[in-house]
């Protein structure tokens, strides 16, 4: 084990700078001391909760696995440092922040269930109890992050933050030691994000008449690594502090530094209120140029010129994630029923199939920044008439180039057909014809060819040179020799067509 020469913290071994301070760690004593035993491992509180181990320890306080004997269920218990509660009024504020962290139900926040004082006068709060590493843990040994990770695990924080802004909520003290990221073989990792609440009722234990130093911000409200301009000068706070402190984290998780480090906590503030920070690039290169752009503008320095709460902040990263095509694990705002209506069909049993290729055409369609272009189809917009009841049915899409292809080849082909055949008719016809033609020779002597012209009985004219013969008298020989010829090709033709 390593601990931290500046505040204490124990880390382990393979890590060689504390994540708060940035300090060099150093190897614990050699002389072995046993620490004391905690006192309430083992203690019941209310006669419900029986503490079990002790998790982590806080600015807050002290995180317990415990277990609710009533339903054998292991919960986690986190008991309050006595200065926070220490006289009524901070046990009044308690229960009113308690209460306002208790109403704040969302799948990125961890879950409130219960809180009291027991008769010990140990002020606790009851949460679900949660398997994995916090995002702290997760930078000293990975950071910087991949992008996309990066991204999503602030999307789902973000996502948070937003529902408790839009619930009067601010949560000031926003760390990486406050975001938990929980780890199931069989589910993709889901973010919680702690201490809602808490972090008001530190700042209500200043007295009223007391300027709140940095000392008493650092040591109540969280490190001022994560803290807005205005929260370090003791300004008051508005969601747009939130925004910032989300933008430093996401500045760590991207490049694996904080955007200003320093060695006390006032060096730290000055910084935050007067510095700009390293531009990310120029830390890892890989960084998109529009990923940059969304956390320098979480980081500007008046909070008018920042996204105004969490939710529009997340709105900018989400817009930017779907342009890049970054995988993400986020939440995103659930379709209304008129649009599963239209991704879906109804079936004979009155159920609602519903196709999700469809509907993800649908959304990235209503989209303004996405690039699909809907071809002979201008008129198709897929949210415009919410109060179909009736799937869209899209129209025939005419497309000139496959079809032109089919076209001429269909054509070529039929007319290679009749082509064929008009040859085949016409060669059968002409040998018809031969044969009709073919003369009738006499056994006893050769008669002449006849013309085309006339008939098998007709009288051949003799012609103008004759044929020399050994016989006395010259015989005739028919006159259309040419035709005679004209046949012999023919037939020679019939015998090989091709």
């Amino acid at each position: 084990m390593l601990s931290c020469p500046q505040c204490g913290r124990h880390y382990p071994s393979d890590v060689k700078f504390c994540p708060e301070d940035q300090s060099a760690l150093q190897a614990d004593a050699t002389v072995a001391i046993t620490p004391p035993a905690d006192p309430l491992i083992g203690l019941t509180l209310d006669g419900k909760y029986r503490i079990e181990d002790q998790l982590g320890v806080g600015g807050m306080g002290t995180v317990y696995r415990a277990r609710h004997i009533l339903i054998d269920r292991a919960v986690a218990l986190k008991v309050l440092n006595q200065r926070l509660v220490e006289d009524e009024a901070s046990r009044i504020r308690f229960r009113r922040e308690a209460k306002a962290a208790g109403r704040l139900h969302h799948l990125n926040a961890v879950a409130v269930t219960d809180f009291g004082q027991s008769s010990e006068g140990y002020v606790y709060i009851v949460m679900e109890l949660l398997e994995g590493r916090t995002l702290r843990d997760i930078l000293a040994r990975e950071a910087p992050l991949e992008t996309a990770r990066a991204v999503s695990m602030m999307l789902q924080a973000s996502s948070a933050v937003a529902a408790a802004h839009e619930a009067g909520v601010i949560h000031r003290d926003l760390k990486p030691a406050n975001i938990f990221v929980t780890q199931s073989a069989d589910a993709p990792s889901v973010v919680k994000v702690l201490d809602f609440g808490i972090a008001k009722l530190a700042a209500d234990t200043l007295d009223e008449d007391e300027a709140p130093t940095l000392t008493q911000i650092g040591a109540m409200i969280g490190t001022p690594r994560y803290m807005s301009p205005e929260q370090c000068n003791g300004y008051e706070l508005t969601p747009a502090s939130d925004v910032y402190s989300l933008g430093v984290i996401l500045y760590e998780m991207l490049t694996g530094m904080a955007p200003f480090t320093g060695t006390s906590p006032l060096a730290i503030a000055v910084k935050h209120a007067s510095e700009y920070p390293r531009p990310p690039k120029e830390i890892v290169a890989a960084i998109p140029d529009q990923l940059e752009s969304v956390v320098l503008h979480a980081l500007e320095k008046k909070p008018e010129d920042r996204p105004a709460n969490a939710a529009e902040f997340r709105n900018e990263l989400l817009e930017l994630t779907e342009k890049l095509g970054l995988e993400h694990h986020a939440l995103v705002s659930s379709p209304d029923i008129a649009a599963l209506r239209i991704a879906g069909i109804e079936s004979p049993s009155g159920r609602l199939v519903v196709d999700i290729s469809r509907l993800r055409e649908g959304r990235a369609l209503s989209s303004g920044n996405n690039e699909i272009t809907v071809v002979n189809q201008p008129e198709l917009k897929v949210f415009d008439e919410p109060k179909r009841s009736r799937p869209v049915e899209f129209s025939r899409m005419e497309i000139g180039v496959g079809r032109s292809s089919n076209t001429l080849r269909n054509a070529a082909i039929v007319g290679v057909v009749l082509i064929l055949l008009l040859i085949g008719s016409g060669l059968f016809a002409l040998r018809l014809w031969s044969n009709s033609q073919k003369p009738v020779v006499p056994v006893a002597a050769p008669s002449p060819i006849p013309s085309p012209t006339s008939t098998p009985t007709a009288t051949a004219t003799p012609t103008p040179k004759p044929r020399p013969s050994p016989s006395p008298s010259p015989s005739p020989s028919p006159s259309p020799k040419k035709g005679g010829s004209f046949v012999d090709k023919v037939k020679r033709i019939l015998k090989k067509p091709f």
